[in-house]
């Protein structure tokens, strides 16, 4: 099994059930700006938030044959195993298929994640412990600290300067090496090396 990045934004998410676990997966495509719909006769308050902030739209009933027919991505989060086969059966069609119980039927397992703009950590342990993953994931975010959004975003500016810079090869990577050093979370520091680069090809750079 490899793992991908999938990128659903403005795709139609389903999410049969509406429980803890459709909770969590509605959080984690509400923020990758996904469509998504919750099918289940109830739902936890924290949805019914969302809901009523028309973040996600709410099929009030049980599932129903069809249901899953136009989606890119299905979660089956219902907490009954009969139920959860036959909506794994009518979704033959579907490209992305999570089944939160570990039935048959999916063919992916949502990872443990976190991100810092575009540095997006995650980690999986298909299914044999999310509490592993969990706990693996605060690890993370407690040695990559919030200062690394702006950290990497340095990084792909300084990447793009020195792709249209007449250094040689051998100077760019010095570059790009000698930047990974912690030392460059410092915005002083990016500020120094940003300028160093501009220089090459003429003028100033950094602005206070």
């Amino acid at each position: 099994m490899i793992s991908l990045s999938v990128d659903v934004e403005q795709k139609k998410v389903i999410i049969i059930g509406g429980g803890k676990a459709a909770e969590k997966r509605a959080k984690v495509f509400l923020r990758e700006k996904a469509k998504i719909t919750v099918v289940s006769p109830a739902v936890t308050e924290c949805l019914k938030e969302m809901i009523k902030k028309k973040e996600i739209h709410w099929l009030n009933r049980h599932f129903e044959n069809g249901d899953v027919t136009s989606a890119f991505l299905l979660v089956i989060a219902t907490d009954d195993c009969e139920t959860n086969d036959n909506i794994a059966l009518q979704a033959g069609n579907v490209p992305l298929v999570n089944r939160v119980d570990g039935g048959k039927g999916g063919n992916f397992h949502l990872p443990a994640q976190f991100s810092r703009g575009k540095l997006n950590v995650s980690v999986t342990t298909q299914g044999a412990s999310p509490k592993l993953a969990g706990r693996l994931r605060e690890e993370w975010e407690k040695q990559f600290p919030p200062a690394y959004k702006d950290y990497v975003d340095f990084l792909y500016e300084c990447r793009q300067m020195l792709k249209a810079s007449p250094l040689s090869k051998v100077e760019k990577e010095m570059y790009l090496e000698r930047m990974l050093d912690p030392s460059y979370l410092e915005r002083e520091k990016q500020c120094v090396i940003k300028e160093e680069i501009h220089t090459k090809g003429g003028g100033s750079l950094c602005r206070d």
